[in-house]
């Protein structure tokens, strides 16, 4: 059955495809990836989700949004015969698995615009497990699902006490499952005569994204391959993007899942900014980005253990979000716009600033008096209740920043602008330390913690659940 809103504009879509928009539709086998079996280690991953939750808490977008259709056509016309031409992206390509989530599901993103665009199979292909860097086999750490099942009674096991099932996802992938309409149900190519060390070197050359390599599979079938990732593949999307004239317009808004109807309008565009719009609101309808089923059902229990949810119930009803990302972002990215808002306001000296961030009063002006009813004098005559979620990886002082505004009504919530009663919510006190995929920042934990797979899997479900929060907010400063 097709979704009612199937027909939409697809540039509909675009705005929705913010960091991180997680849809699934076509679930791998329930019974392979939901064998749960118990730990003490972490309680929330005891429970399976409904296919209906696994939806909801894989998805930034409404599932009526989707085209349902688009993946289970895929998989109906999946054809090995017709893999011969393949954009083979490698996440794991110049230590891109070493970055936060945003980094690599933006080159995600990119590697899907460009792999269809060149009207090519998109795959991926992560290190095997047994040669990953990272514990466990994935920068995202390892549910439960992923080690085969064994018989303790305490101490809870460590990941050294535990192994890792023999074919069980790693790298990226165990973070997305990768759809059918991308893929085209293609293998990788070549796998009897090409390890993934010959693909890494094919990924490395300088032309690899102007230069495809062929290579023969057991049965004779010539198979045309682009190795690319990283730096190489971003490189070539810039380039893209400043072309006058895209080529291959309607096959590629066929390869991205849309109608003949969707393929001509989108080949009559002119501008690249409309354009790559366009396609990236193909993209949402057709589903993108989804997680894996592990991933939803643990997104979804831990959600339900934050006090903003247990108030209004799991994002069934309206709230608004703030993310406050201050941490190493201060000392490059966003060093440039503290001493610019700190300049707007009379603060000359860069040397000098009240603080060496953006005030929470700053992301607070997006609420306006003028939303609230007035009378004739002006005077605000009903209030506007508003809860906040606040995403931050600096809690502490965003909650005295909160603590020190004026016009509390209680502890959490203050009146702003005489207009907006604001109650706050934050992640919950376990999770304080949960901000980076990577520990206190991108080179690790400061105390010199050792990791494991374990920990890092909390730290990912955490993020993961802010950006599910965040992207499902009415408002989103």
């Amino acid at each position: 059955m097709l979704s009612s809103n199937q027909h939409r504009h697809p540039s509909a879509y675009a705005a929705t495809l913010i960091l991180g928009i997680i849809s699934l539709y076509s679930l791998i086998s329930l019974d392979d990836s939901l064998t749960l079996f118990n730990t003490p280690t972490a309680s929330y991953l005891r429970r399976s989700l409904s296919v209906i939750d696994i939806l909801k808490y894989s998805t930034l977008q409404e599932v009526d949004d989707i085209d349902l259709s688009i993946e289970a056509r895929a998989k109906a016309e999946a054809d090995y015969d017709k893999c011969s031409s393949i954009f083979l992206y490698l996440p794991d390509k110049q230590h891109f698995s070493d970055h936060g989530h945003g980094s690599q599901l933006n080159n995600y993103i990119v590697a899907a615009l460009v792999g269809t665009y060149l009207d090519r199979n998109v795959l991926l292909l992560d290190p095997p497990n047994d040669e990953s860097r990272f514990d466990g086999g994935s920068q995202f750490g390892c549910p439960v699902d992923a080690f085969e099942p064994i018989h303790f009674t305490s101490p809870a096991p460590t990941s050294e006490d535990q192994h890792i099932k023999q074919n069980f996802l790693g790298g990226l992938s165990r973070l997305i499952d990768h759809p059918t309409w991308l893929s085209g149900g293609c293998p990788i190519p070549c796998a009897d005569t090409f390890t993934y060390d010959d693909w890494l070197r094919a990924a490395n050359r300088l032309d690899a994204m102007a230069t495809p390599i062929t290579c023969t599979e057991s049965d004779g079938r010539k198979v045309n391959v682009v190795a690319a990732g990283g730096g190489n593949m971003r490189d070539y999307y810039i380039a893209l993007q400043n072309l006058e004239q895209l080529d291959n317009s309607e096959q590629w808004a066929h390869r991205l899942g849309g109608t003949t109807e969707e393929a001509k309008t989108f080949s009559e565009l002119s501008s690249n900014r409309v354009i790559f719009d366009y396609a990236q609101g193909l993209m949402n309808k057709a589903g993108f980005l989804r997680l894996q089923p592990w991933i939803a059902r643990d997104v979804e229990d831990y959600i339900k253990s934050f006090d903003l949810f247990q108030k209004i119930g799991a994002t069934d009803k309206a709230y608004d979000a703030i993310h406050v990302r201050r941490g190493d972002k201060l000392i490059h990215e966003a060093h440039a716009a503290v001493i610019s808002y700190w300049r707007f306001r009379g603060h000359t000296d860069p040397t000098k600033l009240p603080t060496n961030y953006i005030p929470i009063t700053a992301y607070l002006e997006t609420f306006k008096k003028r939303e609230c009813p007035v009378n004739e004098q002006g005077e605000v005559t009903e209030r506007m209740k508003r809860n906040v979620y606040v995403a931050t990886d600096d809690p502490v002082v965003v909650k005295q920043e909160i603590a020190s505004l004026p016009h509390h009504i209680d502890e959490r919530t203050i009146l702003w602008d005489d207009c907006h009663e604001l109650t706050f919510y934050f992640s919950p006190p376990s999770s304080s330390s949960a901000f980076h995929l990577n520990g206190d920042g991108e080179d690790g934990f400061k105390d010199g913690t050792k990791d494991n797979c374990f920990m890092r899997y909390h730290r990912n479900i955490a993020s993961v659940a802010d950006m599910l929060i965040l992207g499902k907010a009415r408002t989103f400063v």
